[in-house]
């Protein structure tokens, strides 16, 4: 006799489940893929995420100025749901002798976006600190994030604090031989307009516009928080009157 159209229905469907069972709890767990990352901040994220005014700019790089921010983030992957991300802890493992720097919420809080917008696609944000170097010399932050279900994963990130020396200080190392290579980036650097705009703008040949407010983005180490001191702009414009 053959089997009765529902009773073999019903053995089919089991044996599907059965057989895809392991492979739909794979999907359900996914891999944690977590990094840490520095984000930039300018004065169109300022505005655009209603931040204070008093929110200094950072160009996200690991070398900042002493008295500047750098602004610190986890990124985990979109993959595993946020309910899932149980927490992450920070600790500043490293620093100068002569430092009294530690790691403190910043202003940017948790509804801001990552930086780039390809990120923002495939990433998440765990979690936010920042760091604010008062010496020279080189700060290590390290931070685990711990999910639920996907594990957890411990990372660092090496800050450095400086002061700021001027191109011909920069071209000193960046116009050097490295093996049969000679790395000259301070002569292409000088040919751009990045490194002529103040003065063309002082001086009235890029625009018939450029003001005060041009300065923020168009010179050096431009910050007036009173704790910036580091030989950028906005110190030797004040040393200058």
């Amino acid at each position: 006799m053959k089997p009765h159209r529902k009773t073999y229905t019903c053995f089919l469907l089991v044996a599907l489940i059965v057989t895809a069972g392991p492979a739909m709890l794979t999907a359900q767990t996914p891999t944690l893929d977590a990094r840490i990352s520095l984000r930039p901040m300018n004065n169109d994220d300022i505005a655009a995420f209603k931040l204070a005014s008093t929110t200094q700019r950072s160009a996200g790089l690991s070398t900042v100025g002493i008295g500047q921010p750098a602004y610190l983030e986890i990124l985990v992957n979109k993959t595993i749901p946020a309910e899932q991300i149980a927490g992450v802890t920070w600790e500043l493992t490293s620093r100068p002798s002569t430092s009294k720097a530690e790691l403190v919420d910043g202003p940017i809080g948790m509804d801001v976006p990552t930086y780039e917008p390809a990120d923002r696609l495939i990433s998440q944000v765990a979690g936010r600190k920042m760091l604010r170097p008062d010496a020279t010399g080189q700060y290590k932050v390290t931070a685990t994030v711990t999910t639920v279900s996907a594990g957890s994963a411990t990372l660092s990130q090496t800050v450095t604090g400086a002061t700021y020396v001027g191109i011909k200080a920069c071209g000193t190392c960046h116009s050097v031989a490295v093996g049969s290579e000679t790395v000259d980036k301070a002569t292409s650097w000088s040919k751009t307009s990045h490194a002529k705009i103040f003065k063309d703008g002082m001086n009235g040949v890029a625009s018939d516009h450029y003001s005060a407010s041009c300065l923020g983005c168009h010179t050096v180490g431009y910050d007036n928080d009173p704790g910036a001191v580091n030989g950028g702009f906005s110190d030797v414009a004040k040393r200058l009157n």
